[in-house]
């Protein structure tokens, strides 16, 4: 295996490209196939990929990266594609949870509290999250049910409102489709996969092009990490064919696993060097007394719109993108690298949910509504803004 040649992705005299090629080699010194659940992140890296999770560093790579490193990669990734977490829009979100608190305590029924969801004069980003909400608010059960929840319904009552909301965009031809079809790369390559989720566009009548792609599974089977980090590798696999084929600066990856959502983006920094990069994780409610909770999500909802408008785009520097690209592994490659077994017991850091992650990446904001007679106020506080706190009077009762 010959060291890459051409541009590195170097961050604070760190070479990731070369801490990438490293890690690769470093399969020659097992002499057995690869547990999936416990080595997720080398089998990612036999395909030139690095799953870069900020603030949690796996045991598994940090003979590679120092936690200094990790950090520092993370804050490369960020600062070369403008990916923050943008400030709190506090009077929007206070407006949201006016709205469901009336409905939750019986003064809006669901087609009065829908409606005034989606009439409210919000930024463009900020109005799809409403959408979303609104959407939940006619779907939803008034609280959460006891049954266990099977991979059609989860899809099509939990995830499919929230997803359709955020990316589903007909006028600009842009559509979210559960397919369960090759993609059109699969279909170049002779390749038989195929996803649960496909965010195409159009030009006319025909698809020409992907943006991103999703896989999910009840939440009856998210102890089965073996399966779970399986769909992760689908997920990584689809968007790398995408991002190579269509010469793009990225492309967006969609993980579910029962209602808890991680959103990533796959870039190209360097010459053999991709990066899939962990956005943000969001459960959507299962009831319509899980609304509120939910809504302190739009934080990093507005962040994934951002990354998704702005950097899931075709490529300015296509050509250099191209020279860029390694080759994907082959399925039968990565059953030569990729042990049959399985355990429940093994760990998986994709189990781990919201453990492990800073303030820096999951905003803290806690919002109180105090009732006076003939007004509501909210009391608003934000993490990010050093727990400032906001007086909002919002509106008559």
């Amino acid at each position: 295996m010959d060291q890459p040649q051409g541009d590195h992705f170097v961050s604070d005299d760190f070479d990731v490209t070369d801490a990438i090629y490293h890690l690769k080699l470093s399969l020659k010194d097992h002499r057995w196939k690869l547990s999936l659940e416990d080595h997720l992140y080398l089998i990612l890296a036999s395909t030139s990929v690095l799953l870069l999770t900020p603030d949690i560093l796996p045991n598994e790579l940090q003979p590679f990266f120092e936690h200094k490193n990790w950090a520092t990669v993370s804050m490369a990734i960020e600062n070369i594609y403008k990916i923050q977490q943008p400030p709190t829009p506090i009077g929007t979100l206070t407006s949201l949870l006016s709205i469901i608190d009336d409905m939750i305590r019986l003064k809006l029924d669901r087609d009065v509290t829908s409606a005034k969801l989606q009439t409210l004069q919000l930024p463009k980003y900020e109005k799809k999250f409403a959408k979303a909400v609104a959407t939940f608010v006619n779907k939803l059960p008034p609280v959460s049910l006891d049954e266990d929840i099977n991979e059609a319904e989860l899809c099509s009552r939990y995830v499919d409102p929230f997803l359709s909301s955020l990316f589903d965009d007909p006028n600009q031809g842009i559509y979210l489709r559960w397919t369960n079809q090759s993609t059109l790369e699969a279909k170049q390559l002779c390749s038989n996969m195929r996803p649960d989720i496909s965010i195409t566009k159009t030009l006319g009548r025909k698809w020409i092009g992907s943006l991103g792609y999703g896989e999910a599974k009840p939440a009856a089977r998210e102890n089965d990490h073996y399966l779970v980090c399986e769909d992760l590798i689908k997920v990584v696999i689809f968007c790398k064919n995408s991002l190579d084929e269509q010469l793009m600066d990225g492309v967006l990856g969609i993980h579910i696993v029962g209602r808890t959502i991680r959103f990533y983006v796959l870039v190209l920094p360097a010459v053999t060097t991709y990066v899939m990069y962990l956005l943000a994780e969001i459960k959507v409610p299962d009831s319509i007394q899980g609304l509120p909770g939910f809504i302190t999500e739009l934080p990093s909802v507005l962040k994934i719109l951002h990354v998704f408008d702005t950097v899931c785009v075709s490529s300015d520097i296509p050509d250099i993108i191209a020279i860029r690209r390694a080759p994907t592994l082959s399925s039968k490659e990565f059953q030569q690298i990729i042990s049959e077994s399985k355990s429940r017991k093994r760990s998986c850091h994709l189990h781990r949910r919201h453990t492990g992650f800073s303030r820096r990446s999951l905003p803290q904001i806690l919002v109180v509504r105090i009732d006076h007679p003939g007004f509501s106020f909210f009391f608003a506080s934000n993490s990010n803004t050093n727990f400032s706190i906001s007086l909002l009077p919002f509106c008559q009762i």
